[in-house]
């Protein structure tokens, strides 16, 4: 508190500033000493007694904080400095049992399956031209083993293709006249070009370097399938192509092997089929035969839309498609691993297409994902599936009116003689229903079946949210469910077809029966039959051609 003068006694206003020097300033930890000079009246100075002046409470809560702040930085520093050593002691830890565990069990690295040595399963089908073969058609071009499918009766097709009259300058239907030919004896593949060039012989010396891919007939088809490759179920899964495809297959065969069930409507197929084909066992007498049913399974897929401006329809593997491809059904076929080739199980071979009614790249990219992932979901790794490349549409196909063309003649277009010929044709006519995006859709699929196939790329749709539809069987990171896919290019024979289109009502896409689709079938078996060789030369159940394969 404040001291006051004695009696007599003044503070000196003349001399402030010796008083402000005889101030003496002392401090402690509980105040402030202070010490006044005061005159007394004669002039004298008197000093009092130093007095103990308490600091303010704002002063010293002030003081207080200042500590309390630094104590806690400090506090604060060296609880995460302890943090830190801690963590660090135990990362040190968790790396040294890492260490000790890796030296008594390695970790799980991700298997590739082998590649296939055969350079002739990457050329075939892609690049080559049109020979015109009436031979070709005579025996192999008209479905010699008869029609399985009948060929359409309604009344456009009575008053159109029906109509055909054959003649000396076209003894059967022009589409059926042209054959495929190869390049190079690489592109037929199976040592086939030795024998297309005995069989085939060609007239001009700009031929000679093309080598015909060669014909498999019903019996070598059910051969290659039965008792080489074992298969015992096959399925088609696509677009309305792809039921063309199927339908040329059943008719390839005939009805010597076929036995399906149909329905009173002319123009529908059956979802369900079978061929009987034979086989001999090795313990058998060579007289002596057995007969093998292979079911096939029809269905067409749902995903895309048909216009542009319809809404998008899921895509997803059905039920029954998920139920056929899966069920062994061991029990009902006659099976002898002795006869088989490197004891393989029964094999289901499977064709998928998705792209004809697809307008918005960004679906067909997601559905193409859920297509490779459904397979991979389904978990048999010996199967063989393939990937039906997309084929575009002519525009302005001819007949340009079919209501006043001379059907009894037929048509008499020539396909292109190669592929660049067809896309200067898509520049300068254009196309219609996104078919020009059709090449860009097949190497984006090529793309993806070649990191499925890799597998140590990020390529599962479940990172996109694109969960496949209605199946439970997860085996994402199950690296021995991962099948293989194989890739059907059919783009670069088909794209040069600018003849054989059916022209009813415009329909420039679709091809009639007999004629280019059937070539997807032999161009088809002719893959497999090289395949089941290299398989056969590897002891493996399945390889992957090297030019899809990021790895060496």
């Amino acid at each position: 508190m404040p001291v006051d003068p004695p009696d007599g006694v003044h503070p000196s206003h003349s001399d402030n500033h010796d008083a402000s020097h005889s101030h003496s300033h002392s401090h402690s930890d509980n105040g402030r000493v202070n010490s006044r000079a005061y005159r007394d009246n004669n002039g004298g100075t008197i000093t009092v007694a130093a007095t103990i002046v308490s600091t303010s409470p704002s002063h010293l809560a002030l003081r207080l904080a200042k500590r309390s702040c630094w104590r806690r930085v400090s506090l604060a520093f060296f609880i995460v400095l302890c943090f830190l050593l801690h963590h660090r002691i135990r990362s040190s830890s968790s790396l040294l049992s890492l260490s000790s565990l890796s030296s008594t069990q390695s970790p799980r690295s991700r298997s590739h399956p082998p590649l296939c040595r055969s350079p002739a399963l990457l050329h075939l089908g892609r690049d080559g031209t049109w020979i015109q073969d009436w031979d070709h058609a005579r025996r192999h071009g008209n479905y010699p083993n008869g029609r399985v499918v009948p060929a359409k009766k309604g009344r456009a097709e009575r008053l159109t293709h029906g109509r055909f009259r054959p003649s000396e300058e076209a003894p059967f239907p022009w589409p059926t006249s042209w054959r495929w030919a190869a390049r190079t004896d690489r592109g037929n593949g199976n040592g086939n070009a030795t024998d297309a060039t005995a069989e085939w012989e060609s007239e001009s010396e700009s031929e000679s370097e093309f080598y015909p891919l060669r014909v498999t007939t019903a019996e070598e088809m059910c051969h290659l399938l039965a008792s080489k490759l074992n298969v015992r179920k096959i399925a088609f899964y696509g677009d309305s192509l792809t039921m063309s495809q199927y339908e040329s297959f059943l008719n390839l065969m005939g009805t010597s092997f076929v036995t399906s069930s149909f329905s009173e409507n002319p123009s529908s197929l059956p979802s369900r089929s079978s061929i009987a084909c034979p086989t001999m066992d090795d313990d058998e007498d060579e007289n002596a035969s057995s007969s093998i049913t292979i079911p096939i399974f029809m269905q067409k897929d749902t995903g895309g839309s048909y216009r542009p401006q319809d809404p998008r329809t899921e895509y997803y593997f059905s039920e029954e498609l998920r139920s056929f491809l899966r069920d062994d059904d061991r029990d009902n076929h006659r099976h002898n691993t002795n006869n088989h080739r490197n004891d393989t199980p029964p094999r289901t071979l499977a064709i998928f297409n998705i792209g004809a009614h697809y307008h918005n790249t960004t679906w067909y990219h997601q559905d193409m994902r859920i297509l490779l992932h459904s397979l991979q979901r389904i978990g048999r790794t010996d199967d063989l599936y393939f990937f039906r490349t997309n084929v575009p549409g002519h525009r302005h196909c001819h007949p340009l009116d079919d209501k006043f063309f001379d059907w009894d003649r037929g048509t008499r277009d020539r396909p292109y003689d190669d592929i660049e010929e067809f896309m200067a044709f898509l520049s300068s006519e254009g196309a219609i229903f996104d078919w020009e995006k059709f090449p860009m859709w097949n190497e984006y699929s090529a793309e993806w079946i070649e990191r499925f196939n890799a597998r140590d790329s990020p390529w599962s749709p479940w990172k996109y949210g694109e969960r496949g539809h209605g199946d439970d069987n997860d085996n994402d990171d199950d690296d021995d469910d991962y099948p293989v896919v194989h890739l059907l290019d059919v783009f670069p024979m088909t794209a040069l077809r600018r003849d054989g289109h059916r022209a009813i009502d415009g329909d420039c896409l679709h091809y009639v029966n007999p004629g280019p689709v059937d070539w997807w079938n032999r161009l088809w078996m002719a893959y497999l039959e090289e395949l089941s060789d290299v398989l056969e030369a590897q002891k493996v159940k399945n390889c992957v051609p090297k030019e899809y394969l990021h790895w060496k």
